[in-house]
């Protein structure tokens, strides 16, 4: 379905707000980098809402090799690359800033509105996963962790005073910490499974049914596409798509979800 003038204008200055709303939600980050990444950081932003996509993209990379990735920065830049009409880099920095805080709406709906800009349609997430999305990997660790010590400490204390449990708080306390265990455990699980995931950043690349240059190619992908990725062998990548669509990759054509240099 195409889009009408009025529509692509629409979106045009839904990006330009959504711009200038992520300038002032970088102010709390802006404050922990130093002068010099808050300079670019600025000159970015001001980059942006005068159209220059390519010096914003520019300043925000300069932050990035200074201070990290931090999930306002992401959102800047692939707001960005949406402007230039980059498919692949946009979704690619929506997914890993949704990745570091994952119940930010803003970003998801950003990201959303994206891929159907792009017509790559929404990722398909059932019910119960969404509610694991709320936060990333890190703080249901740090849930889970505290729910266990929590529990620990309440077992030592029956075996110290086991009349202690006959008490109502104690036991709510209990059943409590062994749901948090349970749900920081699950969310552990499901957003390390995002980990795995990559997304293609170059349009139409060739799928293959072995990981050689010679091979045949059994269908391709679009630029921007998210896929998950299975395994590596030599130059490519065995990737799955939610779409049914499996095989092997070249490397360079696929961003990982989660940077190398932030894997530990």
């Amino acid at each position: 379905m195409k889009m009408s003038a009025g529509t692509k204008g629409k979106i045009a200055v839904l990006f330009a707000l959504a711009g200038f709303i992520a300038l002032y939600g970088g102010l709390s980050w802006a404050g922990d980098a130093t002068g010099e990444a808050r300079g670019l950081f600025a000159r970015g932003n001001e980059a942006y809402a005068e159209g220059k996509y390519d010096d914003a993209i520019s300043c925000y990379k300069r932050v990035m090799e200074q201070e990290g990735y931090s999930a306002s920065l992401l959102y800047n830049l692939a707001n960005a690359y949406y402007m230039k009409k980059d498919a692949g880099q946009a979704v690619l920095n929506y997914e890993r800033a949704l990745y570091l805080d994952p119940g930010d709406k803003e970003i998801r709906q950003n990201l959303e509105l994206a891929q159907r800009t792009f017509r790559l349609g929404p990722e398909s997430t059932s019910g119960w996963q969404g509610l694991f999305n709320l936060l990333n990997l890190n703080r249901w660790a740090v849930l889970a962790s505290l729910a266990f010590v929590v529990f620990s400490l309440l077992y030592l204390l029956r075996n110290v005073n086991p009349g202690v449990f006959t008490r109502a708080p104690f036991r709510i306390i209990s059943a409590c910490s062994i749901l948090c265990l349970l749900a920081g455990g699950t969310g552990v699980v499901v957003q390390y499974e995002n980990t795995t995931d990559g997304v293609v950043i170059r349009n139409d690349s060739q799928l293959r049914i072995s990981p050689f240059d010679s091979a045949s190619a059994c269908s391709s992908l679009p630029d921007g596409k998210v896929v998950s990725i299975d395994r590596a062998y030599r130059d490519y990548l065995l990737v799955n798509g939610d779409d049914g669509k499996s095989g092997w990759i070249k490397k360079n054509a696929v961003a990982p979800l989660v940077p190398p240099e932030q894997r530990t």
